[in-house]
């Protein structure tokens, strides 16, 4: 019985080692086109790597708030934010290490040893299926190379590694492979992996997140753990077994680590639960300020970001971009509460638009275009052809009349109708007292701004208007004066910010400044201001619009302790309620729009009757200190006139006019 165990003992030897010959003979012809590649492999780079391929990558873009905060981030189809190396926790780099390269900072760019591995995995399944590549050839392979498995690409990828490993040190080696992997999800680089699966900083994980980030690279959509939990444990759980095999965890760890749950949901999505995100709340849907702005990006070549659209696309959601923008997070909050309650979002009823426009630069500080850019993308606030802006369009005709020599106590006759057959509004809305051109402003007399109209021709006022900045179509018709014509509501703001500007309207603009993804400022606003009107004008516009608002039917526009001037437009059937008004140093435009004929809508008569709660829902800068940058006071806005000219109002806390000296 011995015997024949012996005999079938030495029988399977026999069967082995003729395998095992077998085996080697079909290895080495297997290897000839490797060892060839290992010997021959420098001979393929005759010349160094040009180092800026390795990050041309795509990297998303921010877009920034006045005071520096994040309003939008700009994603395409790559989710990226690079990390320098000494932010990422070791953690992290030991789980990659272990299950990626372990041998990383002991090989010259290529492991032998596991090139054989893989060999025998290549062997067994008739072709390439395992590369046995280092860290350094993935860098390779996803930067320089295309995705082809022949032996010639991994050829090429074994030259280039070990050319690179000449070129770099191993950390920035490291550094930019840990930036430029995929994990899934649409995550690329570890940070914002860290921030898709966790909603927080690579910085702040640990083992268990290192292992599953790990455990993610080979294979990123099958062990994906919001789609795959289950496969997701199964891979971390031998990512934690390379790490016990290195040494940096112990069984016991590793026990403790595994009752850790994977991550079940994508962060930064709208349906993401804060609780399981590290308390990040969903991020805020499209607005209409940063929607404008990106519009603005990707149409727009004097920001120097791309000639073509093709090229301004690829900036704006691979380019790294920061946006810094104009717009003020504290009275765009205070603003869009008040649509919020005054206009609840829905496609029906009362919507509002508000715009507010610094005068003195033209920046943007508030815009709200609509009920709610989720609903509704139409923006309301810079769209053309905009809205009528009713009475609030005399203020231009007033404007060519001061600017033609007229004063405010020139008289202009009102009485009377005139002939408007089939227009609108009809002869009777065209009635209207006359009186100076004060009084005829304060009490909005149609009649007289129709007839102001002619005496300084409508061609003139429609000039004015274009120096002002008005684009839209404008006819020299009758009731032009009388607001018929459409305008959008961030048009007329700007108009009127010449006025308190001394006659120099400053175009209005969003975007600040923008830096490149290595820092660098590639545009900056400059201002553009140009003399629309004289200084004069300006003044004794100033004087009339704030005795408007003071007594006229600009009442309703009184804000309490700021000084403001403003002319207030309501259209036909209140399909517009518009408030022009100027804050201290702001434009602001707040335009009610009725989308059916609402004349008891509540908030539509409280506009109408000037009722101080509508007017303090659209104060947006209540009681609180304004920046430096809003600080203009009139003597420095009208450089031609003497400072005596106006005098400081303790109860205001403003400047105030008092006389006039010409």
């Amino acid at each position: 019985m011995r015997a024949l165990t012996g005999l079938a003992n030495i029988a399977k030897l026999a069967l082995f080692v003729g395998l095992a010959g077998a085996l080697l003979a079909f290895t080495i012809v297997q290897m000839a086109p490797q060892t060839y590649t290992l010997t021959h492999a420098n001979e393929s780079v005759a010349e160094e790597i040009d180092l800026s391929r390795l990050d041309d990558f795509k990297i998303r873009s921010f877009v920034y708030a006045s005071d520096g905060s994040t309003i939008a981030s700009l994603v395409g189809a790559e989710n990226r934010q690079p990390i320098a190396l000494p932010f990422v926790p070791e953690p992290v780099v030991q789980s990659i290490l272990a299950v990626e390269d372990a041998d990383f900072y002991h090989h010259p760019g290529v492991n032998i040893r596991g090139m054989f591995r893989a060999l025998v995995e290549n062997v067994s399944a008739g072709g390439i299926e395992q590369g046995g590549s280092t860290i350094t050839q993935q860098l390779v392979k996803n930067t320089l190379l295309t995705a082809d498995q022949d032996f010639d690409r991994k050829s090429r990828e074994i030259a280039l590694a070990l050319q690179l490993e000449k070129q770099l040190s191993k950390d920035e080696i490291l550094e930019k492979y840990l930036n430029a992997v995929y994990f899934g999800s649409g995550a690329y680089g570890v940070q914002a992996a860290a921030e898709t699966y966790w909603g927080k900083p690579v910085s702040e994980l640990g083992w268990a997140e290192g292992a599953m980030l790990a455990a993610l690279i080979s294979q990123p959509e099958a062990n994906d753990p919001t789609l795959h939990p289950e496969a997701a444990k199964q891979a971390r759980a031998r990512a934690f077994e390379r790490l016990i095999a290195e040494g940096a965890l112990t069984r016991d760890e590793v026990q403790f680590l595994e009752q850790v749950d994977v991550p079940r949901y994508r962060c930064g999505r709208e349906d993401s639960p804060a609780l399981l995100c590290n308390g990040q709340e969903p991020p805020p849907p499209e607005d209409y300020f940063s929607e404008e702005v990106r519009q603005q990006l990707l149409t727009d070549p004097r920001f120097g970001i791309g000639s073509t659209p093709e090229e301004r696309y690829y900036a704006v959601y691979g380019g790294g971009l920061k946006v810094y923008t104009t717009l003020d997070p504290q009275a765009q909050d205070a603003a869009l509460a008040a649509r919020d309650e005054i206009a609840p979002k829905s496609r029906d009823g009362l919507t509002a638009s508000i715009v507010g426009i610094e005068n003195g630069t033209g920046a943007v500080r508030v815009m709200v275009g609509g009920p709610g850019f989720e609903n509704f993308e139409y923006n309301i606030a810079t769209r053309e052809p905009g809205r009528q802006t009713g009475s609030s369009f005399k203020t231009f005709v007033l404007l060519t009349a001061l600017e033609q020599g007229n004063v405010p106590n020139d008289y202009v006759d009102g009485g009377g109708s005139f002939p408007n057959p089939g227009g609108t509004p009809d002869p009777y809305n065209i009635q209207g007292r006359g009186g100076t051109l004060t009084s005829v402003t304060t009490s909005s007399s149609n009649g007289a701004f129709v007839r102001l109209g002619e005496i300084v021709e409508q061609e003139n006022v429609i000039d004015l208007a274009r120096r002002l900045g008005i684009t839209t179509p404008l006819s020299p018709e009758l009731t032009l004066p009388l607001g018929t014509f459409e305008v959008p509501p961030m048009q007329m703001a700007s108009a009127y910010t010449a006025i308190p500007n001394g006659g120099i309207r400053e175009p209005w603009y969003l975007i600040d400044r923008i830096e490149n993804a290595q820092g660098e400022t590639i545009y900056q606003h400059t201002p553009e201001g140009t003399r629309a009107f004289s200084a004069q004008t300006a003044c004794l516009a100033a004087q009339i619009l704030q005795e408007n608002v003071q007594s006229g039917t600009g009442t309703r526009a009184r804000l309490n302790r700021q000084p403001a001037a403003g002319k207030t437009g309501t259209t036909d059937d209140l399909r517009d309620l518009a408030t022009r008004l100027r804050e201290r140093g702001i434009s602001l435009v707040v335009d009610l729009v009725l989308n059916h004929v609402a004349r008891e809508h509540p908030w539509a008569e409280r506009a109408r009757a000037g009722d101080a709660s509508y007017r303090d829902r659209f104060l947006v800068f209540p009681d609180r200190e304004l920046p430096d940058a809003y600080e203009r006071t009139l003597p420095e806005v009208f450089p031609d006139f003497a400072p005596g000219s106006f005098t400081w109002d303790d109860d205001l806390e403003g400047w105030v006019w008092t006389t006039f000296n010409s």
